[in-house]
């Protein structure tokens, strides 16, 4: 179940964090300014956030191998289709098609793992499967910008599909991760009213919601930096995120396996500190030596993508029997600021310039943790109605 969950996250994550290895591609292609490239990278985000509700409902009734499955197919659809595009508009529109499979990974792969962990082992367990998304754009950032290079952008996208595909198969041709409990949702406005008056859940949403804006950022616009402020080249400035992804690996399975040895279960120390250590190596990006880019690419990625896996364990296991809806609503409001985050970090670029807006940065860090220490000190329950 763990490898079927983990590759299956992989395979649709090497789509969706392949977009921004190939962003400099697809910039030379369309002629694109740094707030359309932004727009581009975040439309795979806007088709995940519309169903991510819908997907947490699914999983509960039919199960994650379906959801799991059928997502992973849809991706795969949408991207084989994106080879068709004649302008960026309407690859951004096939972009955001491909991104309604997604949350099949983050929702059905999430459940299934929480349910067959106890807390002593979960929040390793969770950082393995959460790792499929470094993991997947690790293979991104090593493939695509060489076929890119020789093929050009569309066969990069071929074999996104092709990728996304085989996490599909696999669903298909392994043991079920789990059966759906056939649960009736009392329905979209009670379960949002329920997610609203939880103190604890709004504050690990808000957290998560502000660690992704650096997250994002460093992803989109990393390749970008090196080409237009150190002139390496745009196949060499894609080996960058090959740090960021490797770091997003190791960060995700450390993290998750200290949290379970040494903070005995609770999540929100660590993710405290992993708050504070992204906000230092994201301001550290505003120094002018390439090989310390290159070396704050992988702290980067340990720590602005190490929180993922803990965010996930924490509101599953604060949210119990209703994991997957509560888990859909907290991770509409991360999409939300996926979605946002490139155009106006690219937006802040153009009128800053690259380093004072990499040291802007730390302000979402500092309110994450700030958030997540309001999250420690409180009690889970309901706001008074």
């Amino acid at each position: 179940m763990l490898t079927v969950a983990t590759w299956q996250q992989a395979a649709l994550t090497f789509v969706r964090f392949g977009i921004p290895a190939l962003a400099p591609f697809l910039r030379s292609d369309f002629g694109l300014s740094l707030g359309e490239v932004g727009t581009v990278i975040g439309a795979f985000n806007l088709g995940a956030l519309l169903v991510f509700y819908p997907t947490g409902r699914a999983t509960e009734r039919l199960g994650e191998r379906l959801v799991m499955g059928v997502g992973a197919a849809a991706v795969a659809f949408a991207c084989a289709l994106l080879v068709l595009s004649p302008s960026w508009v309407l690859l951004a529109l096939g972009l955001a098609l491909a991104g309604v499979g997604f949350p099949s990974s983050q929702i059905a792969g999430s459940r299934a793992v929480y349910r067959a962990f106890d807390r002593r082992g979960r929040g390793l367990a969770m950082g393995v499967r959460q790792a499929g998304l470094p993991l997947g754009g690790l293979l991104a950032a090593v493939a695509l910008p060489w076929l890119a290079s020789r093929w050009g952008w569309r066969s990069a996208m071929l074999a996104g599909a092709a990728v996304a595909l085989s996490g599909s198969l696999l669903c298909a041709l392994l043991p079920a991760p789990g059966r759906g409990d056939g649960r009736t949702a009392p329905g979209l406005a009670r379960d949002l009213a329920s997610f609203l008056r939880r103190r604890d859940l709004l504050g690990i949403t808000g957290m998560a919601t502000l660690l992704v804006v650096g997250q994002f950022s460093l992803m989109s616009y990393l390749p970008l930096y090196l080409v237009d402020d150190f002139r390496v080249s745009k196949s060499t400035a894609a080996l960058s995120l090959i740090g960021v992804q490797i770091g997003g690996v190791v960060g995700r399975l450390a993290w998750g396996w200290v949290s379970d040895r040494f903070a005995a279960g609770r999540r929100t120390g660590t993710l405290i500190v992993i708050s504070l250590a992204g906000g230092l190596c994201v301001s550290a990006l505003s120094t002018g030596s390439l090989a310390a880019v290159f070396l704050l690419a992988l702290a980067g990625g340990a720590t602005l993508q190490g929180w993922n896996g803990l965010y996930v364990t924490l509101l599953a296991e604060r949210a119990g029997a209703a994991a997957a809806t509560m888990l859909s609503l907290s991770m509409m409001s991360l999409y939300v600021a996926a979605m946002f985050a490139p155009p106006a970090f690219g937006a802040l670029i153009e009128a800053l310039g690259y380093r004072p807006a990499w040291i802007l940065l730390v302000v979402p860090q500092l309110l994450a943790a700030l958030l997540v220490w309001s999250v420690r000190r409180g009690r889970p329950g309901s706001l008074p109605v």
